[in-house]
């Protein structure tokens, strides 16, 4: 068991650790490196901006289109649904058939789905669009991070290249919020909101010509075939694990979706046996068995699960109480994100500095320090009028945001660290499922909660309480990073 202090600091993030065999050829990042990983993160922020994106500029599609509020709750639910369903086949995809040309097909895809979303007519085209989008953005999405981990092969700067990752995720979550209320306000050309799907098109065009131009793509590919049965397995499972999740929050749980998650659960098993099964008969396995058998891969999922659970949960009430309590319109209420997803973006900057001084403590220390920001915002809602709160709210915001921006520079790298790269697709797929299935339970789950806390006590005294709710679960994150820190210094 490596100590604390200086044998801790040369841990460093988990990333930093010493990697494989076949991850030993190292070679010092170039310009052009550095460039593609710009270009790369370019590419992942519209994938992360479009969950988020949508939620301030639903009530205009909905007067626009005519939609009944069924028809409405599926635009953003669909994306979610279809992105967490396809990444880990799309991140398996990308090794078996090259993670360059499958990221390029899926900005292709990104920008011809996000073009149908902006011209669709009826709340069925949109719906249908944004389902494809999703599965587009589940393509192109877990190629980031596998191409990150082979393009930079010395780990100090494998490090800091999946810090600038997280921090692209964290500042995703929040950012969508800020640009959705800008684009609806400012009603670019009269369109309304189309324009909130219309700006990736320029975005893609950019990512395409980069990624053809700077990405390098030098990570053999697999000869074998994709495990078609096992995608089969995967993607119903979770389907009706996330389905009745977004569904039932709204309409209530009929026996039907209790049905549907049972039978997911079943199928969620049927899907392991059959990977086990896969591997031992020496095939290429959707989710080799393999990853769950390293410390920081099978530590860092339920970390994940919480923290983007949390945070996801957290910008969605947050959004909704500054709305509908406070009165504010979409787009000063995305604008009180703003100092927010700044602090998460400055912090993001030193994370790694900072776990390279001070340990991987560093960690669950500053989850912990989201947690004082959540429960700093409850001091506001429980004490402060309400019509000075979305003021008065700001420090804890930024607090929350400090944390976060380091525990999402930190995270994805003490997971990933350890994989071989010919797993890195499917573990980034893996992990990636993780963060969007675990942002579609926390929001479900939490705004389940929140509503029934309003409802019995008032809007103001409902947040409050699903605050606390918010601030225990935060800590709960923090232990599990502080189980998954001590695996990745033993």
């Amino acid at each position: 068991m490596v100590g604390t202090g200086q044998s801790e600091r040369e841990a460093g993030t988990g990333v930093e650790e010493t990697l494989l065999d076949e991850e030993r050829v190292e070679r010092a990042a170039t310009r052009r490196d550095w460039a593609a990983l710009a270009v790369l993160l370019l590419g992942a922020l519209m994938g992360f901006l479009d969950i988020f994106v949508v939620n301030v500029a639903v009530p205009s599609i909905q007067a626009d289109l005519h939609a009944t509020f069924a028809d409405i709750q599926l635009v953003p639910a669909g994306y979610t649904l279809a992105y967490a369903i396809g990444l880990v086949t799309g991140g398996r995809l990308g090794d078996l058939l090259g993670r360059k040309r499958v990221f390029l097909a899926g900005v292709v895809a990104f920008a011809a789905t996000s073009t149908a979303c902006a011209v669709a007519l009826t709340p069925e085209d949109l719906v249908r669009s944004r389902i494809a989008q999703g599965l587009a953005a589940a393509l192109m999405l877990p190629q980031v991070l596998a191409l990150v981990r082979t393009t930079f092969t010395r780990p100090a700067e494998q490090g800091r290249a999946i810090g600038w990752y997280g921090a692209v995720i964290g500042v995703g979550v929040v950012g969508g919020q800020i640009l959705g209320g800008l684009l609806v306000r400012l009603d670019v050309a009269g369109l309304g909101w189309r324009p909130i799907f219309l700006v990736n098109v320029p975005l893609c065009a950019l990512t395409f010509v980069g990624a053809l131009v700077l990405v390098r793509d030098g990570a053999p590919r697999q000869r074998v075939r994709l495990d078609l049965v096992g995608a089969a397995l995967l993607a119903l499972a979770l389907f009706g694990l996330l389905h009745p999740l977004v569904v039932g929050a709204e309409r209530g749980w009929s026996s039907w979706l209790v049905a549907e998650a049972a039978l997911a659960v079943a199928l969620l098993a049927g899907f392991a046996l059959w990977e086990r099964s896969v591997a031992a008969r020496g095939g290429a396995a959707l989710l080799p068995p393999r990853l769950f058998r390293q410390p920081g891969f099978a530590r860092g999922l339920p970390a994940a699960l919480f923290f983007y659970g949390v945070n996801g949960a957290f910008v969605f009430v947050l959004a909704f109480y500054l709305q509908r309590t406070l009165g504010l319109s979409p787009l000063r209420a995305a604008l009180a994100f703003t100092p927010m997803a700044l602090a998460t973006s400055l912090a993001a900057i030193p994370a790694r500095r900072w776990t390279a001084r001070f340990g991987t403590v560093v960690v669950p220390v500053s989850a912990t320090v989201m947690a004082l920001g959540l429960a700093a915002l409850w001091v506001v809602v429980r004490y402060v009028p309400v019509s000075a709160q979305a003021v008065a709210a700001q420090p804890g915001l930024v607090l929350y945001g400090l944390g976060g921006g380091v525990v999402a520079t930190s995270l994805i790298g003490m997971t990933l660290s350890g994989v071989s790269p010919e797993d890195s697709g499917a573990a980034s797929g893996g992990v990636l499922t993780v963060v969007q299935a675990s942002e579609a339970v926390g929001v479900a789950g939490v705004g389940a909660l929140f509503t029934t806390l309003v409802a019995a006590n008032g809007e103001v005294r409902g947040f409050g309480m699903t605050l606390l709710v918010l601030t225990a679960l935060s800590l709960v994150g923090a232990l599990l990073l502080n189980t998954l820190r001590t695996a990745r210094i033993s």
